[in-house]
């Protein structure tokens, strides 16, 4: 390639040589100065000729087959993919071409075999993550793990369960916002000491942890309303430093109260029952000697012995009942929804039976044991079927107050009491132990009974308790029009020095919506419902969210409810802000709000800060300045229209919480577009934000 390019070269040098010997022989001559002015005319165009054909074939052959052929690397470097090099099929590059595409090939091959392995890497990590997901969740302790900061890195199911703190249970969440600290920090320094201790100089945390693997406590909830018998061990790195610890524990407050209810039991029988006895055994020694004792003074003594064993008897009778219960242990009772117990139920009458049941009503949740419940169910239904011959069924769940009442009902006349009160000594196959209706029942704090209602109707009707976590009311009206867009200068002159440097995709954030009574907060309009959903490293953490109705203490406009669909009746017996916001800065924590149109949401949150004693002073974000940054040319910048721009179904916006969830979706896109564009730090966002909002404001103007 090298003599390619020196041919151009050598002619030139050549052609020049040629034309400029003759003219320096012309010189020396002495010709006339008219030919040598022609003679060095002509050499000058040849040599320019000359030079113009060496640059025009360096052109062709060299520079511009490289300049393809750079082009073409580029493109590799960024998009590797096979493919033929763009380059002139005329070029004097030699070996070159091939060189590139020989690397092309290899790169492309080593890229997909490193995409194979990290696919097969991310498929092992998976499948021992979904293992390790099933095994929290089938453990009935709870389990939470922290680093040395006591920050939550991972929590199961019966954590949260036993806890049943939601609002402070969450990744990143401050430990002890959830467990009194002092028996924790005890053990923890037990188990490690530190490594500046006097004592320990030098000692890892493999060395504090040498035989003492891990240690059992007791503790108890923040709130001081569940004690837990708890076990600590401590997570060990490959060089044996401690990097946090793990906590399993569970409710022990049932049993403390069984012990407390075992304890009584043995003290009635050792202390209250001494007396009846004692009295018991003076009477009988007295009638020992009947013959000394007249008629009457018998009887008062038979009297005595009669007393005394009646009342033996009926203690023995409460003891025998509070032993069973102890004994018996408490039941699995859960919330259920009651449209998957009747079917359930409709199942198990389905098999060689000619029963119909027709499920009516409107679904609702209740707490019970759903496989005693449902066996007792279909119990009582075979039992009128058998009875009074009918086929057809109405099942139905309604919510009263505080109550679930399941009812069971059918054409026909009332059944006799006595008729019912014998079906609930007979004992039930399938349940433990052949329970009988009657026990059942009992052990759901309930009672049955029958009556006639309406158009010659019979029902029979089963008060249960309401669930322990009822669902939130749904929000039934989606969003008609757009919220418009709100200004506040002030929304991100906050100082959070210490978050500036942070990379944003590493932040925990809490996307919220607000729906109100209206769009003028400062002219009375209150909040009616709040939405949020927690954010952290990049994942929406769907079982992490807040969503509270609120009575605002004034009619909802109709305008208003044409938004957001909520209606007075919806929030008539719903707490106030007052309650409502206090609850949702404890689920906030320290985390970076995030809203749509955020200073519409601030605003409100601002305005109660007296009344709720409550302050938001955390960092904020608004998703929609960073999407107009990003998409300035975007014809609908509306939650909505951003959902439809990043390929978001925007279906299911009919509450607070839904929106919240929306906006987290497109949050979780902007985060890595805008870390792509150049905007990786929470300084970053703050300064686009701030530019955004004065650009915005001042287009609004025009």
């Amino acid at each position: 390639m090298r003599l390619k390019v020196l041919l151009p070269l050598v002619l030139l040098a050549l052609t020049t040589i040629a034309v400029v010997v003759p003219m320096a022989a012309l010189w020396s001559s002495g010709a006339e100065v008219s030919r040598v002015g022609a003679m060095v005319s002509l050499t000058v165009a040849v040599a320019l000729v000359a030079f113009a054909a060496a640059w025009g074939v360096l052109y062709l052959l060299v520079q511009k087959p490289l300049t393809a052929l750079a082009r073409d690397a580029l493109m590799l470097a960024q998009a590797p993919q096979e493919r033929e090099l763009h380059i002139p099929a005329l070029h004097a590059l030699d070996r070159m071409p091939a060189g590139i595409a020989e690397l092309q090939r290899r790169l492309v091959a080593a890229r997909a075999d490193t995409r194979s392995e990290v696919e097969a890497a991310t498929r092992r990590v998976d499948e021992q993550r979904t293992r390790l997901e099933a095994i929290l969740l089938d453990l009935t302790e709870g389990v939470i793990v922290c680093n040395l900061d006591h920050r939550i890195l991972l929590y199961n199911q019966a954590a949260a369960r036993i806890l049943d703190l939601r609002e402070t249970l969450g990744l990143g969440r401050p430990l002890f916002g959830l467990l009194t600290s002092e028996p924790i920090l005890h053990i923890l320094e037990q188990m490690l000491p530190p490594l500046d201790s006097p004592s320990a100089p030098k000692a890892t945390a493999r060395d504090a942890v040498t035989g003492h693997e891990s240690r059992r406590f007791v503790c108890a909830t923040h709130d001081l309303g569940t004690l837990l018998e708890a076990r600590m061990s401590v997570i060990l790195e490959a060089n044996g430093t401690a990097s946090g610890y793990v906590l399993t524990f569970a409710d022990v407050s049932a049993r403390i109260e069984s012990l407390a209810t075992r304890d009584h039991i043995l003290r009635e029988v050792m202390v209250e029952w001494r007396r009846p006895l004692a009295n018991l055994t003076a009477a009988s020694e007295m009638l020992e000697d009947a013959d000394t004792l007249s008629a009457s003074e018998r009887g008062a003594f038979q009297d005595i012995v009669g007393k005394e064993v009646a009342a033996l008897n009926a203690r023995f009778r409460d003891l025998s009942r509070a032993y069973e219960q102890l004994a018996a242990g408490p039941w699995p009772m859960a919330d259920i929804h009651s449209l998957d117990l009747f079917r359930a139920m409709r199942k198990h009458l389905a098999t060689g039976s000619a029963i119909e049941i027709t499920l009516v009503g409107v679904p609702t949740w209740l707490h019970a044991d759903s496989h005693s419940l449902m066996l007792t169910l279909a119990a009582l239904i075979h039992r009128v079927q058998s009875a009074s011959g009918q086929t057809k069924f109405d099942v139905e769940a309604t919510r009263r107050s505080n109550r679930v009442y399941v009812e069971i009902s059918w054409d026909g006349a009332p059944l006799a009491a006595a008729t019912l009160e014998s079906w609930l000594d007979e004992p039930l196959p399938g349940t433990i132990a052949n329970r009988t209706i009657r026990q059942i029942v009992e052990r759901h704090g309930s009672e049955l009974w029958s009556e006639s209602i309406a158009d010659g109707r019979t029902l029979i009707r089963l008060p249960l308790r309401a669930p322990v976590h009822p669902p939130t009311d749904a929000l039934i009206r989606a969003r008609l029009v757009p919220r418009p867009e709100f200004y506040d200068f002030d929304l991100f002159e906050t100082a959070h020095a210490e978050l500036t440097e942070t990379p944003l995709p590493r932040m925990s954030y809490v996307v919220f919506d607000c729906e109100t009574t209206g769009l003028k907060p400062s002219l009375g309009d209150e909040l009616v419902s709040v939405g949020a959903i927690r954010v952290v490293n990049g994942r929406i953490l769907t079982g992490e969210s807040f969503e509270r109705l609120i009575n605002p203490g004034r009619p909802i406009p109709d305008t208003a409810r044409r938004i957001h669909g909520i209606s007075d009746d919806m929030v008539r017996d719903k707490p106030p802000a007052q309650i409502v916001l206090p609850q949702f800065k404890s689920f906030v924590g320290d985390a970076v709000l995030v809203a749509y149109n955020a200073a519409f949401d601030m605003k409100f949150l601002e305005l109660k800060e007296t009344a709720t004693g409550v302050r938001f002073d955390n960092a904020v974000l608004d998703a929609l300045l960073l999407a107009i940054y990003l998409f300035p040319d975007a014809p609908d910048h509306s939650l909505s229209g951003m959902a439809r721009e990043l390929g978001i179904d925007i279906a299911g916006r009919h509450t607070a919480l839904g929106d919240a969830m929306m906006t987290a979706a497109v949050w979780v896109r902007l985060l890595d577009l805008l870390v792509v564009r150049g905007v990786g730090t929470f300084g970053d966002a703050v300064r686009i934000s701030s530019r955004m909002m004065h650009e915005r404001k001042q287009l609004a103007q025009f």
